[in-house]
Order: C-alpha cells, then sequence, then structure tokens
C-alpha cells in the first residue's frame, strides 16, 4: 500500500531536521574526535553486551551514533541555558564551558558495556547502573581526558548526573542530592580500586569542595557554589541533549535490530497508553532479516517498548531559548498527529520530568502540532487530548506547558 503523502513529508521533516542540526552544530574539535575514538570501543562492547540480557534487546539505541548526536543536541540546549542566564543573575548556574560538555557527551552512556569492575546478572542492572559505570570510564581514561585541556573530574560527575533515575541527582541545586551522588561515585572508585589493584583511580572532589560556602554539619561534603553552578549548568544541558534524541533518526535498538513502527496500529479513544499500544505493530528487524513482533512476545508483555518505539518516534525535539518569555524552552513536534496520541504524551512527560530537574531557572515547553489537512472531528479530538494532557503537565511541574495546534 503507497504510505500517505503526510507520512513521507514527515520522515522528509526529521532528516532535515538531522541536516540542519549538523549544519549549524560546530565541527567536533579535534579534542571531541580523539575522546570519540576511545568511547567507541566502549560503545561496542555495550552492544555486545545487549545480545546477552533478554532485558536490553528491546532498550533503544545507546550507542555512539545516539551519543554524537547528544553531543550536537546539548550544545543546542547550552545555548539556550547560556542566554537564559545572560538575561538575569542566577547563583545555581553559569556560563558553559562548551569543549568539556562535548567530552561528556561522548562518554555519558559508555556504562551500558557493563564496566570493569561489577558483575551483573541481568540488564535492567546493567542500566540502573550505567552513568555510575560511565564515570568511571572516563577515570581509567584520566590521562587522555586531562591532555584534552578537560578536568576529568568534572567529566566523571557530568556523566553521572546526566541520568537524574541513575544518579540520584533529582534537583541540581539540592546539595542532598548531590552529596549522595559523591558518596556513590566515591564508593565505585573503592570497588574499582579492590578490583584492579596494580590500576589504582582516583576522584578528586576538591573542584566542589574547597572554599566552601555552603556549609552543613549534617552533610558529608560542603559546596562551593561557584563550582556546583558550573557543574549544575553542564549537568542540565547534558540532560535536556540526552532526552532530545531524535528515535527516528536512528531507530536501532542497544543490540543493532532495527525498529519499525506502523503508526497506524494504535487504539483510538480509549483512556491509558496500555490500552492504545495493545494492538501496536512494532517490529524488530536484525541484520538477517529475522522480524520479532513485540505485540506478539513476552519480552514487551507490559508494552513499555511499544511505547517508547511509538511515542520516542512520532517526535522531533529541540531546545531553544524564549526572548520573550526569558526562559529556556523545551519544544516537542509530533510527526504523525493522530498516531499514538497518548504514548506521545507519555513520552512528553518523560523528558518535562528532566526540565523539571532544572530547578531555580526559568524554563518552559511548547507542543507544536500540525492538524491542517485532518477531518475537523480529528481536529477537535486532538486538541482536546492535548489541552488537557497541557493543563496536567503545567500543574504537576510548575512550569508553562504550551499547545500550538495548527489547524
Amino acid at each position: 500500500m503507497r504510505a500517505p503523502i503526510s507520512r513521507i513529508l514527515s520522515v522528509a521533516f526529521i532528516w532535515l531536521v538531522l541536516l540542519i542540526n549538523v549544519a549549524n552544530a560546530e565541527d567536533f574539535s579535534e579534542q571531541s574526535r580523539r575522546a570519540m575514538e576511545v568511547a567507541s570501543k566502549y560503545y561496542e562492547r555495550g552492544r555486545e553486551r545487549a545480545l546477552e540480557f533478554k532485558e536490553l534487546r528491546t532498550y533503544s539505541d545507546h550507542g555512539i551514533n545516539h551519543a554524537e548526536l547528544v553531543a550536537i543536541k546539548s550544545q543546542q540546549a547550552a545555548d539556550a541555558i547560556d542566554q537564559a542566564l545572560e538575561n538575569g543573575n542566577n547563583i545555581y548556574y553559569a556560563p558553559i564551558d562548551r569543549l568539556e560538555l562535548q567530552i561528556a557527551a561522548l562518554f555519558h552512556d559508555t556504562g551500558m558495556d557493563g564496566g570493569t569492575f561489577k558483575t551483573y546478572t541481568d540488564g535492567k542492572a546493567l542500566r540502573k547502573d550505567h552513568s555510575l559505570n560511565s564515570a568511571i570510564h572516563v577515570l581509567e581514561n584520566r590521562s587522555l581526558i586531562e591532555s584534552l585541556g578537560v578536568d576529568a573530574d568534572c567529566v566523571v560527575l557530568d556523566c553521572m548526573l546526566h541520568s537524574k533515575s541513575c544518579s540520584g541527582v533529582r534537583d541540581l541545586t539540592s546539595r542532598a542530592d548531590w552529596n549522595e551522588c559523591f558518596t556513590r561515585i566515591e564508593a565505585a572508585v573503592d570497588a574499582y580500586n579492590d578490583q584492579h589493584p596494580d590500576d589504582l583511580i582516583y576522584f578528586d572532589t576538591s573542584i566542589w569542595t574547597d572554599g566552601a560556602d555552603v556549609v552543613d554539619p549534617d552533610m558529608t561534603y560542603n559546596f562551593n557554589r561557584e563550582a556546583m553552578a558550573m557543574t549544575a549548568s553542564i549537568a542540565a544541558a547534558l540532560r535536556l541533549g540526552d532526552a532530545n534524541r531524535e528515535a527516528a533518526l536512528y531507530p536501532y535498538t542497544q543490540g543493532g535490530e532495527r525498529i519499525e513502527v506502523d503508526f497506524d496500529s494504535y487504539v483510538r479513544d480509549v483512556d491509558t497508553w496500555q490500552d492504545e499500544v495493545r494492538s501496536a505493530d512494532v517490529r524488530l528487524i536484525n541484520s538477517d532479516g529475522d522480524v520479532l513482533s513485540l505485540k506478539d512476545t513476552p519480552l514487551d508483555a507490559k508494552g513499555y517498548d511499544r511505547l517508547y518505539s511509538a511515542g520516542e518516534g512520532n517526535l522531533s525535539m529541540d531546545c531553544a531559548y524564549n526572548p520573550k518569555t526569558r526562559a529556556v524552552q523545551e519544544q516537542f513536534r509530533v510527526h504523525h498527529p493522530m498516531s499514538f496520541p497518548l504514548a506521545t504524551q507519555e513520552c512528553i512527560e518523560e523528558r518535562l520530568g528532566e526540565l523539571d530537574t532544572i530547578k531555580r531557572l526559568k524554563v518552559e515547553a511548547a507542543i507544536f502540532i500540525d492538524g491542517a489537512g485532518l477531518e475537523k472531528s480529528d481536529q477537535k479530538y486532538l486538541a482536546k487530548i492535548y489541552r488537557k494532557y497541557c493543563k496536567s503537565a503545567k500543574k504537576k511541574h510548575g512550569f508553562a506547558v504550551r499547545l500550538y495546534f495548527n489547524k
């Protein structure tokens, strides 16, 4: 059956977004290219590990292609954050070191290879520790990273902080969250050194703790506010860059299988995304052409993989500065307006969760939907469910979530 012209135009738009991003991004520096060469070996190992665990077979790609795109997207987020800081004083964030951010983006998911100091028996545990393992990989390459003109300890913390769930830092301005994060890194360093007594590593916290002007006797660590602000900004940019991965640009799993989604296979007029993706036609295709349908396998019994395949594949995401509101704005563009609206909203919600960790800096979100060409009844349906979502999201997160609906 011939693909609808709207489907063809949506795919063309996706590729245009990528070309624009690449064209507007600074070429990777020589330092970043050297870092990429080292990081690539970990990402290749991560791809191999994904084939060992059934829990990772359906996990979306977190390899070198993803890392390179995050390096571009995080610079875009950094532009927005720096512009927001230029228009108002903020002691919790500071101008961003772009080279450090790029190196951190290239290393941030290297820990998907399982690291080198802990044994994993299932993929979920590995995934939970991946940012911690990435931080340890940075320390294993301290001399290389410092030869590039970047502080390795800073990149360690950046990699750890890129995941709010793995790091435990759900508020980038929270001293208590940072204390927990530092403790976890140092415990991992000790565990690594126990396993590698002839190749010791260390994590130097002095950048953030020397000259501490935020002192609390109940805290293990006390922080220098200026150093904390510098890292918080990079972590914020990295989180947004990571969240804004374009699934449709590289539709592959962590193990290298191609993901195909039939965007017409959703269930309409239901109350939950679980019901919406119940019959979703999402297929994994390996290099031999073998096909696995996610609706016919216990690997996706709860539907989460169909959720993310459909929802993330239906979105393009960018970050920009809004001069009218002086806010860092997360932008979501829906490619297939009628397809999987609840799954799409769920994937938007996950990214708003990342935006929500950037406390004490003005942020907002905008959802763009082109409903032109749709029946009036469909336009009414879309406007209703997305406006309802925007209202609830604003109430939940405390920042503006606006719908821009073109009829």
